[in-house]
């Protein structure tokens, strides 16, 4: 029962990660990162 917790967190941190990667990769392929400094500034 105590390595539930674990998993849960790991398993949390482990989505953000790929949520993460996700939105970088989805931002250099439609716009690079060019496009995301002009948004951001």
């Amino acid at each position: 029962m105590n390595s539930i917790p674990e998993r849960s967190c790991w398993g949390v941190a482990r989505w953000a990660v790929a949520a993460f990667l996700t939105a970088i990769a989805l931002i250099y392929l439609f716009g690079g990162f060019q496009a995301a400094q002009i948004a951001a500034g």
